[in-house]
């Protein structure tokens, strides 16, 4: 059986790709197993139940989806899980991290990419090998923004014209990339319904999350989004290659 670790920075990332293997890789002919770093001395959490579950019948392919509960963990836990899972048969680990609120993506790519050195002194590890990090630009909403057929499946008032004229953007068009703060964006389009995406402290909730990642097109990431939006295309190559 061949093996994939992905390691996320949060809920979001986690729901999103496991949803997105299940409907690339078909629900039957792909198990995942969907863990939560829990902290160094409490081991992960296990009992975490999608919408959306794979159901494998003699799978051939195996993907872990690792949240790694902020993204300051996800380099960390993928130099200390590697040998481990390589160990155990995996073939290869990726990491999804949002950009946002750093601006530099080609600083922030190449160190953590290669590592930095300050004054001679390595600060941080350079990622081993068969593994690597996909950035979303700015944050992993801009790719849920830039599939814009979903607002209508939030509630039917969220047409794109309402949401041009509201928001002086066409997500259906223009780069969502671009966008400073998409997931303020989705919460933004989302209130004009009298919907949310964020609660009042700005934090996002599971059942909201699982909403939105229900709602998007996955044919259209797949065929059309993917060649709009580099590190889509980046990511979605990744698990096309692995499940060949």
């Amino acid at each position: 059986m061949k093996k994939i670790a992905f390691y996320v920075e949060g809920l979001t990332e986690q729901f999103f790709i496991n949803k997105l293997l299940i409907e690339i890789a078909g629900q039957k002919n792909i198990e995942i197993e969907l863990r939560q770093f829990r902290g160094a001395n409490k081991g992960y959490k296990t009992d975490i139940y999608p919408k959306t579950s794979s159901q494998p019948v003699n799978p051939k392919h195996h993907a872990l989806i690792l949240d790694c509960v902020g993204d300051g963990g996800v380099k960390p836990r993928i130099l200390e899980d590697y040998q481990r899972l390589f160990s155990k048969g995996y073939s290869e680990i990726i990491g999804l991290l949002d950009l946002y609120p750093k601006t530099d993506l080609a600083k922030f790519e190449n160190e953590l990419i290669k590592g930095t050195v300050k004054n001679g002194r390595t600060i941080t590890q350079p990622l081993p090998k068969n593994t690597d990090i996909v950035v979303a630009v700015n944050e992993v909403e801009s790719w849920f923004l830039s599939e814009c057929t979903h607002f209508k499946c939030i509630d039917n008032i969220l047409t794109n014209s309402l949401i041009i004229s509201n928001m002086g953007f066409d997500p259906c068009t223009d780069d969502m990339t671009l966008r400073s703060h998409p997931a303020m964006d989705l919460h933004t389009i989302y209130q004009l319904a009298d919907q949310s995406y964020m609660d009042s402290n700005g934090r996002k909730r599971k059942n909201k999350v699982e909403r939105t990642v229900e709602c998007l097109d996955y044919a259209d990431i797949y065929i059309t989004l993917r060649c709009r939006i580099l590190k889509l295309k980046q990511l979605i190559s990744k698990i096309d290659s692995f499940l060949i």
